[in-house]
């Protein structure tokens, strides 16, 4: 159930699935923190979009976290009150008991956990969420269908639960009405301390006695494990619609009215979703085998691209040889054709040397290329990004690139590094010129011209 983050994600997605729509939250990772960068609603039937949610080898240079928040129909939410522990000690403690915990068999469960921590700091509360092993296995299945791998699973009702501060005395009701059947997270909290947390399903029709008769037995069970010596204040936490169904009855059965809050807008909870997981050291909801069979196919992928991409470069360098073959063939016979005519040894001597000088100017030309290249990628700075290296009448280097602002003297100094640059006790250039610069906003171009030193290469 753990999710690999050796590599720090440098961007992140969330999906929500809800009735047939499907809303796309993007971010890119800030020192750790997730910043908005796009938010889209893809209408039933039509695919991601594949720039966006598609694994090729882009990832491995710029890595990303894939989300999902995870459909409520078969989820279950238990609070265990545990001593203080380090935050990677919490999942193994919780381990341990799941087997009492989860209201199935552990092997037929997913699960992950985080840490409510007692007001005056004695203890803590492991909020443990757990879903059917065949529900996401169900729900993971269908997002492949569609393009998109999962990371990680995140319960949303938690992380808008406790967005807000945690009363030391009440009942926290969180309505969601986007599932199949109405959901209720219920948390009681007494004395500063998240004693008992669940979520409750309600008929879509009249669904307040159904949440008193539940609560009733949520109280009466506080009571008698001694945690709830009375009914607590409520808040409610829901759209209005959903607040209008519920108010009446909460007020009957508290006996004092509700303290009703709106829910979050969906960007500001993707954003704490993100925020949490990317903090978290908690396992996953995403099945350790389904995540190895994800690796696997990634990596199969990978290798078939490339291997297909090797294949065409290779028979199109074998089209261009028997090409260039041919030509050279052609330029020979022509060349032999011309050399049966003349008559003087001088002058198959002279066209002898200038072909030679051709080949000893083209391995000439090659090795300067390549000293050019070290001598470059050995230099370039850390805050420079080198965009073009181009030769110009086989004397000159062009080189092409772009930073901040800020790294302009790393220009200046790359700059000069390369006047210096000395091959076999002789320079490499004739002359650097000086680099050019332009600043486009925060972007700075940067270009400079080096002139290849030549000597005579003939005997």
């Amino acid at each position: 159930m753990s999710v690999s983050r050796q590599k720090t994600p440098q961007g992140c997605n969330l999906l929500s699935v809800s009735n047939g729509a499907r809303r796309l939250f993007q971010f890119q990772v800030s020192k750790g923190r997730p910043v908005p960068s796009g938010d889209s609603v893809i209408a039933e039937g039509k695919p991601l979009p594949p720039n966006v949610v598609s694994r090729d080898w882009r990832v491995l240079l710029k890595p990303r976290l894939d989300l999902a928040w995870l459909p409520l129909d078969t989820v279950f939410v238990r609070a265990v009150p545990l001593p203080s522990c380090e935050p990677a000690e919490l999942p193994g403690m919780i381990e341990f008991q799941i087997e009492k915990i989860s209201p199935m068999p552990p092997a037929q469960v997913v699960w992950t956990v985080e840490s409510i921590p007692f007001s005056d700091g004695t203890g803590q509360t492991a909020v443990v969420t757990v879903a059917a092993r065949s529900a996401v296995d169900v729900f993971l299945g269908d997002l492949e269908k569609s393009g998109y791998t999962v990371d990680v699973l995140a319960n949303p009702l938690l992380r808008e639960l406790f967005a807000s501060a945690s009363p030391a005395e009440g009942l926290v009701l969180l309505v969601d009405s986007t599932g199949a059947l109405p959901s209720v997270l219920a948390a009681w909290w007494t004395g500063g301390v998240l004693r008992e947390v669940g979520l409750l399903r309600l008929p879509s029709e009249n669904p307040a006695p159904a949440l008193v008769t539940q609560l009733n037995g949520m109280a009466w069970s506080g009571e008698v494990a001694g945690w709830l010596p009375s009914l607590p204040p409520v808040r409610l936490i829901a759209s209005p619609g959903d607040a209008d169904r519920l108010l009446g009855a909460l007020r009957e059965w508290s006996g004092k009215d509700p303290d009703r809050v709106d829910r979050l807008p969906a960007q500001e909870l993707a954003t704490r979703t993100a925020a949490h997981v990317l903090q978290s050291v908690a396992p996953g909801m995403v099945p350790e085998d389904v995540r190895i069979r994800q690796h696997r196919q990634f990596v199969d992928a990978l290798w078939l691209k490339g291997l297909s991409a090797l294949a065409m470069t290779y028979l199109a360098g074998v089209f261009v040889y028997l090409a260039i073959l041919t030509f050279q063939k052609s330029r020979l016979d022509t060349l032999r054709d011309e050399t049966r005519g003349m008559a003087l040894q001088y002058t198959n001597t002279l066209q002898l040397k200038a072909r030679v000088r051709v080949l000893q100017e083209q391995v000439a030309l090659r090795f300067a290329a390549l000293d050019c290249w070290n001598s470059v990628a050995e230099r370039l700075p850390e805050t420079l990004t080198l965009t073009q290296l181009d030769f110009k009448n086989g004397r000159t280097l062009v080189l092409d690139g772009s930073t901040n602002d800020e790294n302009r003297a790393d220009v200046t100094r790359f700059n000069s590094e390369l006047r210096a640059v000395v091959i076999d006790g002789k320079p490499l250039f004739a002359e650097v010129k000086p680099a050019t610069t332009q600043l486009r906003g925060a972007q700075l171009t940067w270009r400079f011209e080096a002139e290849l030193r030549r000597e005579d290469t003939g005997p």
